[in-house]
């Protein structure tokens, strides 16, 4: 696996970022669309130079309209907004575009959703039916849910194994699920592959495209833990994926990859030998073994590892592999596995994310990082000072409160687990935004949950209002039951919302 020889923090030009910067930071630079064209063209043919947040920023300034642009300016510096509050020349007016849909058919309904309103320049707004909560939280619960759907192993889109949730709710018992270490990719198709199953898995990659355009547009995250071969793929970079990118795919077929290139590196050396008669090269080519055993031995076929019903070409299934074609199965079965198998999937995503807006302002991004900007951040350890730094006590509470002690000890303890029930119960998404809590708008807010004097803290639970980010949490009287209670609103508080 290749490991770079210099840090990528090496490249980054300070003095380009800071000039970078205070041109993305200025609202008329963004409200009359002046951005100089040294930045763009910088930004997409050397991205090096600028860190990934000032080019997140470039993007958004760039892939879009100027009231988006204006509203993540808003989002990422809130202090602007409170020195040009008077003006509403720069105030941004994005039209909202509201839906209700029905959890019990939640995959359908986000299909027709994104139907009507995927490339619409409305922010989408998400309801469920027979449920009052409206508005940030619903939606980025949505999107959450809309990616477990996707990830169910009935659909027949990834590779991987099959799992079951650990605590699956109402409608997901059962179901089963694709996980795959590495991260997801495409399941191959093969030349026989009936059309009407090709059809119905190029809709679901059309409809993943639109989902994540759409995401990123209106600055949602979804919760896809996708593989890094996919995202060269996004950036058109299918050309340059070789042996290293299967690791990222199916460690053990790369593993055996690996050795049988080895044998074709000394077969060649062999070949090269202009010492060797014919009888020691013939001698030489059949003592090449892996783990002592010779090529023919090894009973393969030309067919993809682990999927017997693809052939790599015509009649495979009866060509034995051999160390005379040893050099043309590897070379096939990369190209199977990472490209010719998979091309209508990925060509139906990217017309489904095109539907919404070009890809090329992807550019911006190296494959490793479009993770972040798709899914957010990974997981941040959660101290107790970082979260001290970017929560606000607030009505009845302040940072020297018992239960806010409490609570910053519970949650620094948590593994990731408790983190992403944690956050899909307070915000609505399993998942923080890019820059952890800090970037966290608005950031999370504990206030006290008051009761009548008769009443004990400890017999409540607490509860939320995903969409201002509140965690109403009584005043409980040891850290133990706090604890307790935290993790049963989590686990039981997800799926619905209610008044609270």
């Amino acid at each position: 696996i290749c490991k770079e020889i210099i840090p990528t923090s090496e490249f980054i030009n300070s003095k380009l970022t800071a000039k970078a910067n205070r041109q993305l930071q200025d609202p008329l630079v963004i409200m009359t669309g002046n951005i100089p064209a040294w930045l763009t063209e910088l930004g997409k043919s050397c991205p090096f130079f600028f860190p990934f947040d000032t080019r997140q920023m470039l993007f958004y300034v760039t892939a879009f309209d100027r009231d988006r642009a204006m509203q993540r300016l808003l989002d990422t510096n809130p202090e602007i907004n409170q020195s040009d509050s008077q003006d509403s020349r720069v105030a941004p007016r994005l039209d909202r575009k509201k839906r209700t849909v029905n959890r019990e058919e939640l995959l359908k309904q986000a299909e027709s959703v994104m139907q009507d309103l995927g490339s619409s320049r409305a922010m989408l707004e998400i309801q469920y039916e027979n449920e009052v909560g409206t508005g940030l939280g619903p939606t980025l619960e949505f999107y959450a849910l809309v990616s477990q759907e996707l990830q169910r192993a009935d659909l027949g889109l990834w590779r991987g194994e099959e799992v079951t949730l650990a605590n699956p709710k109402g409608s997901q018992e059962g179901t089963k699920y694709i996980h795959n270490l590495q991260g997801l990719f495409a399941l191959p198709f093969g030349r026989t592959a009936k059309p009407a199953h090709i059809a119905k898995v190029k809709m679901k990659f059309r409809f993943l495209g639109k989902l994540m355009a759409k995401a990123i547009m209106d600055f949602r995250l979804v919760d896809l833990p996708l593989g890094l071969p996919f995202y060269k793929w996004m950036l058109r970079q299918e050309t340059s994926l070789t042996s290293h990118d299967l690791f990222n795919i199916d460690p053990v077929v790369a593993r055996s990859v690996y050795h049988l290139e080895e044998i074709v590196r000394q077969k060649k050396r062999i070949e090269q030998d202009k010492s060797q008669t014919k009888e020691s090269l013939q001698y030489a080519l059949e003592t090449l073994t892996m783990n002592g055993c010779s090529v023919e031995d090894l009973g393969l076929d030309f067919t993809l590892p682990g999927f017997p019903n693809i052939e790599l070409k015509k009649g495979g299934k009866d060509i034995p592999v051999t160390i005379h074609n040893l050099e043309e199965y590897l070379r096939l079965v990369i190209f199977w596995a990472l490209n010719e198998g998979v091309s209508r999937q990925f060509d139906s995503f990217r017309d489904g994310f095109e539907s919404v807006f070009p890809l090329s302002h992807l550019q911006y991004f190296y494959p490793e990082e479009l993770d972040q900007l798709l899914c957010g951040s990974k997981t941040d350890t959660w101290d107790a000072k970082t979260l001290m730094e970017c929560c606000r006590p607030d009505h009845g509470y302040t940072h020297d409160s018992r239960a806010v002690k409490f609570l910053f000890e519970i949650l620094s303890s948590f593994d990731s687990e408790q983190q992403r029930l944690f956050l899909q119960f307070v915000t609505g998404s399993p998942r923080l935004p890019v820059g952890g809590f800090r970037s966290l708008n608005p950031p999370l807010t504990i206030v006290r949950k008051t009761f009548e004097s008769t009443e004990n803290p400890d017999d409540f639970l607490p509860s939320v209002m995903t969409c201002v980010n509140y965690l109403k949490l009584p005043d409980y009287s040891s850290i133990e039951i706090m604890r307790e209670k935290l993790l049963i609103a989590a686990r039981e508080g997800q799926q619905s919302f209610h008044l609270s």
